[in-house]
């Protein structure tokens, strides 16, 4: 992680070509189980780095996260639990959306009237949202997974 690029410019498309040639690998069919974990490991441990260090919005940063222990899940074997902690990965998650449920969906009624950012900003929730019942069979915590629900209720409500 010590070799990304010196100019800040340069550094977006190097983290994302780190998490998408990390990711390509875990899909591979041919891959041994060993190896699949260290590729899942990388691609957490990139995503989460570029996040800490701006290069990547938050928001994208737990889409990436959620979506990979989704992925990742699917296999046999896979410890997602220990690599991957979906708990914390909902958590983060629902900390980058900053809002509940209930604010989300009083901004979402008549959403087609509001500003271009705010319908942006929810188009962003809804992402989300799409990436954390995409990883929810993996998600232990019963109040997690009940937050998990009642955002993909409101999610019909969002562009």
């Amino acid at each position: 992680m010590t070799y990304q690029p010196a100019d800040p410019d340069d550094r977006f498309y190097w983290w994302e070509t780190l998490v998408e040639v990390s990711l390509d690998r875990v899909r591979s069919s041919t891959l041994p189980t060993s190896m699949r974990r260290k590729y899942s490991l990388l691609a957490a441990q990139s995503t989460r780095e570029a996040v800490k260090l701006q290069v990547m919005p938050s928001w994208k940063g737990s889409m990436r996260l959620a979506f990979l222990v989704s992925e990742y899940g699917r296999y046999p074997g896979s410890d997602v639990q220990e690599v991957l902690r979906p708990n914390q990965v909902a958590e983060d998650a629902f900390q980058a959306i900053g809002k509940s449920p209930e604010e989300v969906a009083r901004v979402a009624d008549n959403w087609p009237s509001r500003p271009i950012d705010e319908i942006a900003e929810l188009r962003r929730v809804k992402n989300i949202v799409h990436a954390l019942s995409a990883m929810r069979s993996h998600v232990l915590d019963p109040r997690l997974r009940a937050t998990i629900s009642r955002w993909l209720d409101i999610c019909e409500k969002l562009p």
